[in-house]
């Protein structure tokens, strides 16, 4: 698996990542035996990067990597955000999903309304004080002692003040966290996240990263070894096949790996042989 650096300490991760969304998800009809086989095949294979967040599967996403990984921490690199809240309804349904699940893959309709309850009841919170009580969850629920990599989950441009990047840069400082960063959904979020010291890795849907590629801000994200996750390439890339929608993406030279959100090993095999012969493009 070819590999690329980013960050001052030179830190490389695989040019394909694993996309943990949809773990512990009461949509996904995945059973965990192949969720678990599924995160073992990725280790094997060289994709050690896996990103997730706090709210994925109501903290369940993490749990499994965190199991995972007991006794081989070091094995991957993880990535998880926080600023994403579920409401206390949606929280009171997490010990229920054993019940719901087996429901839920028989009928479709059902499905689809949990689902639509679930985004309807997601706020957001990243203040400094939420922030750093969402890192220390995410170290209990993966049980590491330290993160990868912590980054804000999509907040808008308005959100990403100073104080939140000194937040961040206090639980670097206090080894809490490795790398911090923010994860765009726009060109406005990107512009801010670039105004906060200290920022090394960004995660952006692949029609930001040709935005910044057009504007120049990419040449600041190279030049200041800002690491890049690539999201959404397949979704942003209508008719094309998959394989080539990965090449394609990992060929933005700003790009350091590209994520994909997948329950399926035959995907994930897929994507890897795609991207195994790639040009090693600095980050």
């Amino acid at each position: 698996m070819i590999r690329r650096e980013f960050g001052i300490d030179n830190r490389d991760l695989p040019i394909l990542g694993l996309g943990c969304s949809k773990i512990g998800s009461l949509g996904n009809t995945v059973p965990l035996r192949d969720i678990r086989a599924l995160l073992e095949r990725s280790l094997a294979l060289g994709v050690n990067l896996f990103d997730t967040a706090d709210i994925y599967g109501q903290g369940d996403s993490e749990r499994e990597i965190g199991r995972l990984l007991k006794g081989r921490r070091h094995s991957a690199f993880v990535v998880t955000k926080a600023g994403k809240k579920f409401s206390r309804k949606m929280q009171i349904m997490r010990p229920l999903k054993p019940i719901l699940k087996p429901l839920l893959a028989k009928v479709k309709s059902a499905k689809g309304a949990v689902v639509g309850q679930r985004d309807g009841n997601l706020g957001t919170d990243f203040s400094p004080a939420h922030i750093t009580l969402a890192a220390e969850a995410s170290l209990r629920r993966l049980g590491f002692d330290h993160l990868d990599a912590l980054l804000l989950h999509s907040p808008l441009a308005s959100a990403i003040r100073p104080e939140v990047g000194e937040a961040l840069a206090a639980l670097k400082k206090a080894g809490k966290v490795r790398h911090f960063g923010i994860s765009c959904d726009d060109v406005p979020a990107l512009e801010a996240a670039l105004a906060i010291p200290g920022v090394e890795l960004l995660e952006l849907p692949l029609d930001v990263i040709e935005a910044a590629m057009e504007s120049g801000l990419s040449e600041t994200i190279r030049n200041r070894r800002i690491g890049v996750l690539a999201r959404e390439v397949m979704r942003l890339q209508p008719g094309v096949p998959p394989a080539r929608a990965l090449r394609q993406a990992a060929d933005r030279t700003c790009v350091t790996s590209v994520v994909l959100g997948t329950s399926s090993m035959r995907h994930l095999e897929d994507a890897v042989a795609a991207l195994a012969a790639r040009p090693a493009v600095a980050a």
